[in-house]
């Protein structure tokens, strides 16, 4: 086999995509930045041979004999797909290997078609880089015959992570003589553990038995704990950071077999067939990301982070990439909502959004209307009047929408009872479209864009409140078809085209809080809901969590969306928790309350240092610093800290937030700081600035003294030249 190869330079990094032959095998090669995957097909499988996360390229005479497992006994296929009841596992022949410019710019794809021997089934399998070491890879399933054919199970990604020797006495097969054989897991996987709403943020890590170990989310339809996962070589230090672009029920597996095996699968779950292909047919599987990391965690998010902005998260329209909001749910008719505008303004907010309640022939609060996707006549002046008086204030002007939704009390339920996703006995799976009814999908993706063209919208929030647990069924071709797949393909057909006709709108994904926030979502919405349970100490935690995936000027929090949140933590940590996102202030408390109290100077205050001060770091793509990266939600602990730095180490701030009632002194050690330059530093609670240099803030730290759970400090640094 001839080798073809593609390179482009980045700024900083070297994409490299080579084809070759491996002894008798046609090989694939990816290298981009410090991560490498080489693959092969081996006796009619397309295999895993090794991933680096050095760079390192494996010389030509030790290919060959990689990865020196027998695929008869271990599971080394790269993906896994099953079609009308037949595992796809081997029997493929190599067609073609190319690349071809990505659809983000930067990014290129490598594609190898391979086509079975048995069934007139085809596929691409396609890898995408960006010049993080973290790949994209999805595959292009063709039903190559004229018949249907059943896709029962597809893992678009899938083999051996690591095979990394411990046990062996002889030094040179033992990987770290100092792990702890018997004592501890090789391996440990990091995940979101609960699919709860409100449980958003629930990281822990779970030390891996020598099992399969397997993750189905199958209540809801959707998640609280979205599929991304981060797996540790305990022996060796060495991470891979993992996501599944997929919003519906999911699973992942992850087998620690053998010793020194760690192999894994993750993909789509629903009652099979997920989908099926016409004769001809081509479907494209979620895509999940992968990449291998070895150093520090917080240098390994920060290239994460690095991929989710050059792959995933669209970026925001040009002049605004970063605002403050104010939204009200339309709670009663009347101009009330005028004076939540007036005062929105007033505080120093940059948009308002009209949330829910909007729509209908008649006022009936926010639930019964979902689905008649017209203005109600109790708003005054109607959207256009609450847009122009938005306007008027200076402000950006943005709606609620529950796109897939169909309340049994609505018209269009009345008009269209078929368009609601149904059991296999007819009973609704909950109030929702069924989106693989071409007639509903149609509605549903007109109504998107009747709705931020037609009420000419500045930005546009996306929720999704309906449980679906196993989902629905469509009988087709003479299979019983889930619709999940094909209710994925019409939600992201319709947001990639929102992309495409409305590049000045900013979009927000919301599912009952942050129960879609998968890379399928991320990659058409510009920031996602981080929970509809805003309350401390959940809120920050969950942002500390949730900032580990997805970069933090991407997570909304929605403060005071929980009447009691200010009588929780004091007043300053209750505010101070809308510097670690993108806020959305559910109004400021009575109408006729007096606005010059304390609260609502403090709350001008913080509103301003978002803007001010913190605006720099956070809409200039931060360095996050987890400094307590493992306590989740639940998981017992004193301090939750969290630190963002612009890149340049110009400026940066930190979060010290007191858990509990015990261990009042913590010692925080700035890691955004330049150590040979001096910063003004400024500790919030006391008003204190003072000047030191960035290698004490760095190596000696800043004592925190804090008494009270629930209390917090604020700092924050800003270089002011260079030592000599």
């Amino acid at each position: 086999m001839t080798q073809k190869r593609v390179r482009h330079s980045l700024p900083s990094n070297a994409i490299d995509i080579a084809f070759h032959a491996a002894g008798n095998r046609p090989t694939a090669r990816y290298v981009s930045a410090t991560a490498v995957c080489e693959e092969a097909l081996e006796h009619g499988r397309w295999i895993g041979l090794y991933w680096s996360a050095s760079g390192h390229v494996h010389r030509e005479n030790i290919i060959p004999n990689l990865p020196g497992l027998d695929s008869l006994k271990q599971p080394l296929q790269a993906f896994e797909l099953e079609i009308d009841g037949q595992s796809l596992h081997n029997r493929w022949d190599m067609v073609a290997s190319s690349s071809r410019p990505g659809k983000r710019p930067g990014t290129t794809e490598a594609v190898v078609e391979l086509q079975h021997q048995v069934r007139p089934v085809s596929v691409k399998v396609v890898t995408r880089l960006d010049g993080s070491p973290v790949f994209a890879r999805y595959l292009e399933i063709s039903n190559t015959g004229t018949v249907p054919a059943a896709l029962g199970h597809v893992s678009p990604w899938s083999g051996v992570l690591w095979n990394t020797n411990t046990a062996q006495p002889r030094h040179h097969t033992n990987a770290n003589p100092a792990f702890d054989e018997r004592g501890r897991s090789k391996f440990t996987l990091g995940y979101l553990a609960s699919e709860d709403w409100g449980h958003e943020g629930d990281f822990v890590w779970q030390p891996l038995p020598q099992e399969n170990f397997r993750i189905e989310r199958t209540q809801a339809g959707r998640c609280w704990g979205s599929p991304y996962y981060i797996l540790r070589n305990e022996a060796t230090g060495e991470l891979f950071f993992m996501g599944l672009a997929w919003g519906g029920n999911f699973f992942a597996e992850f087998a620690y077999r053998h010793a020194a095996l760690l192999s894994f699968r993750i993909g789509p779950l629903a009652p099979a067939p997920l989908r099926m292909l016409a004769g001809g047919e081509t479907v494209t599987s979620p895509e999940v990301h992968l990449g291998p990391l070895h150093g520090s965690f917080d240098e390994a998010v920060g290239h994460w982070h690095r991929h989710m902005r050059a792959s995933v998260i669209p970026p925001r329209p040009q002049g605004r990439q970063m605002y403050t909001l104010a939204g009200r749910v339309v709670e009663e008719p009347g101009d009330w909502i005028k004076k939540e505008i007036d005062i929105a303004a007033e505080m120093g907010v940059e948009a308002f959004m009209v949330d829910a309640g909007w729509y209908g022939d008649k006022f009936a609060g926010w639930w019964e209307h979902r689905g008649d996707w017209f203005e109600g006549d109790w708003l005054p002046g109607g959207i256009k009047g609450l847009r122009d008086h938005t306007h008027k204030q200076g402000m950006l002007f943005g709606l609620w929408h529950e796109a897939e939704a169909l309340s049994k009390t609505s018209r269009l339920f009345e008009q269209h009872p078929d368009w609601m996703l149904k059991t296999d006995d007819g009973r609704a799976c909950a109030e929702t479209l069924d989106l693989a009814n071409p007639a509903a999908a149609k509605y549903f993706e007109d109504s998107i864009i009747q709705i931020i063209k037609g009420f000419k919208l500045d930005f546009y929030k996306l929720d999704y409140n309906v449980s679906t647990g196993e989902g629905g069924q469509t009988v087709r071709d003479g299979y019983a078809e889930s619709e999940f797949w094909r209710h994925s393909e019409a939600v992201h057909k319709a947001y990639d085209r929102v992309l495409k006709e409305c590049p000045t709108v900013c979009l927000e994904n919301c599912a009952g809080g942050g129960g879609r926030s998968d890379l399928g979502m991320a990659a058409r919405f510009h920031y996602h809901c981080e929970s509809d349970w805003s309350v401390m100490p959940y809120s920050m935690r969950a942002i500390n969590s949730l900032s580990l995936f997805i970069p933090p000027e991407a997570i909304v929090y929605y403060h005071n969306h929980i009447q009691h949140a200010h009588q929780v933590a004091d007043l300053a940590t209750h505010l101070r928790v809308t510097l670690f996102a993108v806020p959305v202030f559910v109004g400021f408390g009575s109408q006729g309350a007096d606005r010059s109290t304390e609260y609502f100077a403090q709350a001008r205050r913080y509103i301003g240092l978002h803007k001010g001060f913190c605006r720099p770091v956070l809409a200039g793509h931060p360095v996050v610093y987890h400094h307590t990266p493992d306590i989740g939600l639940f998981t017992p602990a004193d301090w939750c800290v969290l630190e963002y730095a612009a890149a340049d180490r110009s400026r940066g701030y930190a979060g010290v937030f007191k858990l509990t009632g015990s261990s009042s002194l913590y010692q925080l050690r700035l890691r955004g700081v330049d150590l040979g330059a001096d910063y003004e530093v400024t500790l919030d609670n006391a008003a204190q600035v003072f000047r030191m240099s960035g290698r004490d803030l760095a190596l000696n730290g800043l004592p925190i003294t804090l008494d009270s759970a629930l209390t917090s400090e604020l700092v924050m640094y800003e270089r002011k030249g260079r030592r000599s």
